[in-house]
């Protein structure tokens, strides 16, 4: 059967097909008119931590290949929620970015009075980098490798004490998921920051930390702390001979932690793709992941939508650690 339109439904049809062709050279002219105004970037950690750094160093390239400054802004607290919102409060324009990691990704868990929704409040534009985890001990520990180490935790049960940045923190759900992994015991004392925690891993106040490698790395090489093993896939260059715990017989387990870089949800597609192709160029630049590689962490770069899965199933995996230890964000 042959149908024919009237007069009035092809004008509709008509006006239709304009309005998503307006729309789409909208979004297109959106995308060459940004940027036209400098650019914030929010980190959620404070100046100097794994994050900030690796922030700055792509906001630097990012500015030059965008034209406008990228101005970092450190905003720490409540697991990163404090920068967050102030991520949400501002338009989905593109001039506010937000540097998502890891403990982010533990805040719906710890702050359930929040009401955060990752899935539905961010957009996700791109990865940054990958940063591996290092078991590292006090020096006067009579333990030189996991074997030896896991065989003290059983000896003596709760009688050693690991360190971490505060309760929900990576370092903190690292020791607990590797207690249930080898079934061991070991008290938590958790501290405020890196500063405050690394002094009395020095002093033997503590005796192990799960630490990520920025951190790690120069105080293994200067010969302040024993390291372990890589809790993670694969050794780390720029530690060698550091085997990681799977090589050691420990089993899998891969506690590498990771930042990002996101936007608020409702940000135009075309923004986010502009973004997207400027961090991907720019992770990609042999300098740039040669500077990585010094801070102890590698250049990696992603689509939106595997930053989005990332985030997605980040968040199921450490809310069942949470659950499991029974952590509270206190």
């Amino acid at each position: 059967m042959t149908h024919s339109f009237s007069t009035p439904r092809r004008h509709v049809l008509r006006g239709l097909t304009l309005l998503a062709l307006g729309a789409g050279m909208a979004s297109a002219s959106l995308a060459q008119a940004w940027p036209a105004k400098p650019i914030r970037l929010l980190v959620p950690y404070t100046a100097g931590s794994p994050p900030d750094m690796s922030s700055r160093v792509l906001a630097t390239h990012l500015a030059a290949s965008l034209q406008q400054p990228v101005v970092v802004e450190n905003r720490p607290g409540a697991i990163g929620v404090v920068a967050l919102q102030e991520l949400l409060r501002q338009p989905a324009d593109g001039y506010t970015l937000y540097c998502i990691l890891t403990p982010v990704t533990t805040a719906p868990t710890l702050l359930p009075a929040q009401k955060i929704d990752l899935g539905k409040e961010l957009q996700p534009v791109s990865q940054m980098n990958r940063i591996a985890t290092v078991l590292v001990v006090n020096n006067d520990l009579p333990a030189t490798d996991m074997k030896s180490f896991v065989a003290l935790l059983r000896a003596k049960p709760n009688q050693l004490n690991f360190a971490s940045t505060g309760n929900g923190t990576p370092a903190h759900l690292a020791g607990e998921l590797f207690k249930s992994q080898e079934k061991v015991q070991a008290a938590h004392v958790p501290y405020a920051s890196f500063s405050q925690s690394v002094p009395d891993l020095l002093s033997n106040r503590v005796q192990f930390m799960f630490m990520t490698s920025s951190v790690a790395v120069p105080l293994v090489n200067s010969g302040k702390v024993r390291a372990l093993g890589i809790v993670g896939p694969t050794r780390l260059p720029i530690l060698p001979n550091v085997a990681t715990l799977a090589e050691q017989g420990m089993g899998k387990i891969d506690t590498s932690s990771w930042d990002g870089i996101v936007v608020k949800a409702g940000t135009p597609r075309a923004i986010v793709d502009r973004l997207n192709t400027e961090i991907v160029r720019i992770l990609d630049k042999p300098e740039v992941k040669a500077r990585f590689v010094e801070m102890g962490m590698q250049a990696v770069s992603s689509t939106p939508e595997e930053l989005g899965a990332l985030i997605e199933s980040e968040t199921v995996r450490w809310a069942g650690v949470i659950k499991a230890a029974n952590i509270s964000a206190d």
